[in-house]
């Protein structure tokens, strides 16, 4: 329950955000694959999650950073500093699982994009696990005002990620291609899983130890 609230805290930090972020997540993957067709969709997807899980979380450390003392408030309330750490994660993943249920949708009403391809999610679940896993700790260790351009950087050097993604998906010959496609995939789900408990981890240490003062 404290999860939750301090969850649905953070949704209503953004909620002004939320319906940008809804349309953006929609908007990108049809206007890539105009721009990028031998992507398909896949080059849209992955920009809509990296812009919409970077932009919501940003404006929510945007408002902590500009009210520093409502975070002692709820140290004071009961509300753990590890729980207020471990609702950013699940913060941010629930707002990856928006944009895959989105793009999904949009899989089936315009054809052009492809098909919905379980790979491309599984990897990309990696890939915004590795970001966050290196991101949030270092803001906790930092703080907002040191690390607030790394926002732009991630945006503006993402399409490089695309092709390092696609080599993945579709990874040709080699030890990995005589393995069961599930066996694959699910093992990079579980090492995202492993990724985001680790960083988690480091974030709660770093954020325990923290003047709130």
């Amino acid at each position: 329950m404290m999860l939750l609230a301090l969850l649905k805290k953070d949704f209503l930090i953004v909620k002004k955000y939320v319906l940008i972020m809804v349309v953006v997540a929609a908007l990108i993957p049809p206007f890539m694959r105009w721009r990028t067709p031998e992507f398909m969709g896949d080059f849209g997807f992955i920009l809509s999650v990296i812009f919409s899980v970077f932009m919501l979380l940003q404006y929510v450390s945007i408002k902590e950073y500009q009210f520093p003392k409502a975070a002692t408030y709820l140290c004071a309330a009961p509300f753990s500093r590890k729980m207020m750490v471990l609702s950013k994660y699940v913060f941010c993943m629930v707002i990856y699982v928006l944009c895959c249920v989105i793009y999904g949708i949009e899989t089936f009403v315009l054809p052009g994009l492809g098909a919905l391809d379980i790979k491309l999610f599984a990897l990309m679940f990696l890939a915004i696990s590795a970001f966050i896993g290196i991101y949030l700790p270092i803001q906790y260790k930092l703080g907002f005002d040191k690390t607030k351009y790394i926002f732009a950087v991630i945006i503006i050097f993402s399409p490089m990620y695309l092709p390092v993604l696609m080599r993945m998906k579709n990874p040709g010959l080699g030890f990995h291609s005589v393995l069961p496609t599930y066996f694959l995939y699910s093992s990079i789900v579980l090492i995202g899983f492993a990724v985001l408990a680790i960083s988690a981890s480091l974030s709660v240490k770093i954020y325990t130890k923290a003047d709130l003062a």
